[in-house]
């Protein structure tokens, strides 16, 4: 692994822990009232507040597109903050169920909020290693 690689996960955690930290709450419906107030403050403001989305599309890009597994990675992000996106309006438009509504209450372990920051360079490493 040469040092642009070093570079560029050390990048990728920092930004992995800043979205984890603005996004941490105790239940996913505090979570999805975070991201409301940012998604009604102005779209692209809630874009920037997932800066490893890009960093990663970045990484992909820099080295040439051939990897499955950063592919993978990418669709994963963007699957995470479309569904988020999607829940936002689900809950604003209340067409959630009561059941929905429940799991959105229920209370997340501590160290749920703060998984990606493992999963997401861990899975760029071993796209790295070739």
């Amino acid at each position: 692994m040469d040092m642009m690689h070093i570079y560029f996960l050390a990048a990728l955690i920092l930004c992995e822990l800043f979205e984890s930290y603005w996004q941490q709450a105790p239940t996913m419906g505090a979570i999805l009232e975070k991201i409301a107030r940012y998604y009604h403050k102005n779209l692209f403001i809630l874009f920037l507040m997932h800066p490893s989305f890009y960093l990663v599309l970045y990484i992909f890009l820099y080295y040439g597109a051939h990897s499955i597994l950063l592919s993978l990675v990418i669709v994963m992000k963007g699957a995470d903050i479309a569904t988020k996106l999607w829940m936002v309006k689900k809950i604003e438009s209340k067409t959630l169920s009561a059941e929905f509504h429940a799991m959105l209450s229920m209370p997340i372990p501590h160290w749920m909020p703060w998984i990606n920051v493992v999963l997401y360079p861990a899975l760029t490493a071993l796209a790295l290693m070739r």
